[in-house]
């Protein structure tokens, strides 16, 4: 398959999927990129239907040491199991994934995203759930966003750096497609009705942006 790169800039921020040149065993291979920060997300879907009653759906963070420089040494060289940080990030990629299935959809699908780079600036969590949903080419596209909002000029940040994360006086992770929301995650210092709310509608429209970045992605993947 053709190599095929959709690159982007939304608030402030670039952006990147890629595929065609990793992973071409799995279903659906797709780099995602935020600055420097990346992430390879694969989905792999069974081609037999099984018998049970429930959608079997695994999704799996692979934090790997390379990806900020290091590696293990010492007593323990190999890299244990996931971190609660990564166990937390494998379920929000699963909350907004999961509903794009249709009922009674029983093929097995396994979706592993791992970190390639990690800049030290930019978080790896969020863009795995645009990557996910790309990789699986599937139903509506799905994306994740981390809201923060600085108290100083009232302005709402979408994915903030950690720098810009430590002056927000709000922590929003919401998740969806450009229909609906499906997943909130929130943490704030004595945030008012008026701006959570704000800041939940600006989300879902930061959403919206890169649902549509996104199945430009995948349009030009169905013309090759």
């Amino acid at each position: 398959m053709e190599k095929i790169v959709e690159s982007f800039e939304l608030y402030g921020k670039t952006y990147r999927f890629e595929t065609g040149e990793l992973a071409k065993q799995a279903t659906g291979a797709v780099l995602v990129t935020q600055g420097e920060t990346t992430v390879l997300v694969t989905a792999v879907i069974s081609k037999e239907e099984k018998n049970y009653d429930f959608f079997p759906l695994t999704v799996d963070f692979m934090e790997k040491m390379y990806s900020v420089g290091r590696i293990p040494g010492g007593y323990l060289k190999r890299e244990a199991r996931p971190s609660e940080k990564g166990t937390l990030t494998a379920r929000m990629i699963d909350r907004p994934i999961r509903p794009g299935f249709v009922d009674g959809f029983k093929r097995e699908v396994h979706i592993v995203a791992t970190t390639l780079v990690c800049d030290g600036k930019n978080a790896p969590d969020c863009i795995c759930v645009g990557g996910a949903s790309a990789a699986l080419m599937i139903g509506s596209p799905a994306s994740c966003v981390r809201i923060a909002h600085n108290p100083e000029t009232d302005e709402f940040i979408v994915n903030p750096t950690y720098e810009e994360q430590e002056t927000s006086d709000l922590e929003l992770t919401i998740a969806g497609t450009a229909d609906y929301i499906s997943m909130v995650e929130a943490g704030a210092n004595e945030a008012s009705e008026d701006l959570m709310l704000r800041a939940m509608d600006f989300g879902q429209q930061a959403i919206a942006k890169f649902c549509e970045a996104q199945q430009r992605f995948l349009d030009r993947f169905d013309l090759t």
